[in-house]
């Protein structure tokens, strides 16, 4: 079985050998802590893969060890993903949007619920002039 570590090299095309030369750690050091869990891991391994990289460790880390997505919602405290929303009826139309997509597959994190929040109480001119000229100024309201 190839293992996380292995399947990060190959896809940045680096070895063993490159993570040793640029991070000034042993090739039996790095060896023996790729063979134990990410999690155990001592932050210089992970800056080592980052300086050979040229990525930041927590990008680094990231793609070792991805997140376990949780979609979380408190009605009662009117907060998604950690972001609170004030006017209960601007947290439902985020939420209800949100939800339809994290149906889809998307895993947003606090920061993309943030952006959705501002593109719906921010005006957003460009959109408008789409909408617009797709639809016409006169969209079938009467």
């Amino acid at each position: 079985m190839i293992s996380v570590v292995d399947n990060y090299m190959k896809n940045k095309g680096i070895t063993i050998t490159d993570i040793a030369k640029a991070s000034g750690i042993s090739i039996s050091t790095l060896s023996n802590a790729f063979k134990k869990p990410v999690a155990n891991w001592s932050i210089r391994i992970l800056n080592g893969l980052a300086a050979t990289t040229f990525d930041d460790p927590a990008q680094v880390l990231t793609e070792l060890q991805p997140r376990p997505f949780k979609y979380v919602v408190d009605d009662d405290k009117q907060t998604i993903q950690g972001f609170h929303i004030e006017d209960p009826h601007l947290f439902w139309v985020v939420e209800a949007a949100v939800h339809n997509s994290v149906m889809e597959g998307w895993q947003p994190t606090k920061a993309d619920i943030m952006d959705t929040y501002r593109v719906i109480t921010e005006p957003q001119p460009e959109l408008e002039r789409d909408f617009k000229q797709i639809f016409g100024d006169d969209h079938g309201d009467k």
